[in-house]
C-alpha cells in the first residue's frame, strides 16, 4: 500500500501502474544517457589529453561498420528479453551487460521459484532483486578473476579449461528446458517447437546461406517468432470464443 499526491491509499497494483512504471522509465532513461556519455570518455581521453587524433572518416567508418553488424541485435534483443526481464530488468541488464548469459536465466529462475509473473508487481520486484544480486555476484567474481585469474587458470586441469567452450550451449539448453517445463513438460514441446524451428532456420540462413546477414539472424528469428505467436494467439482466441459461445437450440 502507498499514497498518492491526494493522500489516497493505493493498492500494489494501482501504485505499480500509476507510479512504478513511470519512475522506472524516467530513471532508466537517465542512467542509460549517463552511460552513453561515459562510454565516449576513453575516446575523449586519447583525443584531447594524449593527442591521438584520427581523421573524421576513420571514426565514421568504424561507426558504420559496427552499426551494420549490430543493428539487428540492437533491435531484436531488447524485444526478445523484455517479456521476461520487464522494463526495470531490461534497463539494469543492458546497463550491466551479460544479458543472455546471466540476467535472463536469473530472471526466469527467480520468477519460477517465486511463482511470480513479470506482469505483476511481485514479479517485477523479485526480478529486480534477482538481477541486481546477479550484478553484485558478477562484480565480486570479476574482482577475484582480475586479481587472481592467472593463478586460477594455472592450477585448473586442461579438461576443465576446454569445457568452458560449452558454457553458452549449456545455458541455452537450460533455458530451453525451463521453457519446456513451464509449458507442461513433454506435453509442452509442441508449443515450443515452432519457435525452435524458426530460430534454427534463421541461424542457418543468416550464417550459412547468406553469411553477410549474420548480424540480422536474431532480428529475423524474433520477428518471425512474433508473427507465428500472433497467428497462434488469434487461432486460440477463435477457439476460445467458439467454445464460450452459447449453443442456440435447434428449431423444431
Amino acid at each position: 500500500m502507498s499514497e498518492n499526491k491526494n493522500n489516497t491509499v493505493l493498492t500494489a497494483e494501482e501504485d505499480y501502474t500509476l507510479n512504478f512504471v513511470d519512475n522506472v522509465h524516467r530513471i532508466g532513461r537517465i542512467t542509460m544517457a549517463i552511460a552513453l556519455v561515459l562510454s565516449f570518455l576513453p575516446i575523449a581521453y586519447f583525443a584531447f589529453i594524449q593527442g591521438y587524433l584520427l581523421p573524421g572518416s576513420t571514426y565514421l567508418a568504424g561507426i558504420l561498420s559496427i552499426s551494420a553488424i549490430g543493428i539487428g541485435m540492437w533491435l531484436s534483443e531488447p524485444e526478445a528479453y523484455w517479456p521476461v526481464l520487464g522494463s526495470a530488468g531490461t534497463y539494469i541488464a543492458y546497463l550491466s551487460g551479460n544479458v543472455g548469459g546471466m540476467r535472463f536465466p536469473v530472471a526466469t529462475t527467480v520468477q519460477k521459484d517465486m511463482n511470480a509473473d513479470i506482469t505483476t508487481p511481485k514479479g517485477q520486484v523479485v526480478t529486480i532483486v534477482g538481477i541486481v544480486a546477479s550484478v553484485v555476484a558478477n562484480l565480486i567474481i570479476l574482482l577475484i578473476i582480475v586479481l587472481a585469474g592467472d593463478f586460477i587458470l594455472s592450477i585448473l586441469p586442461q579438461v576443465i579449461i576446454s569445457s568452458f567452450s560449452f558454457v553458452v550451449v549449456s545455458m541455452l539448453g537450460a533455458m530451453l528446458l525451463m521453457n519446456i517445463q513451464s509449458k507442461g513438460g513433454l506435453k509442452g514441446i509442441p508449443k515450443v517447437l515452432p519457435y525452435m524451428l524458426i530460430g534454427t532456420a534463421a541461424w542457418f540462413v543468416c550464417n550459412k546461406v547468406f553469411p553477410n546477414m549474420f548480424g540480422w539472424g536474431m532480428a529475423i528469428a524474433v520477428g518471425l517468432s512474433v508473427l507465428v505467436g500472433y497467428f497462434i494467439y488469434k487461432n486460440d482466441l477463435k477457439k476460445a470464443e467458439a467454445e464460450a459461445k452459447p449453443e442456440t437450440p435447434a428449431e423444431e
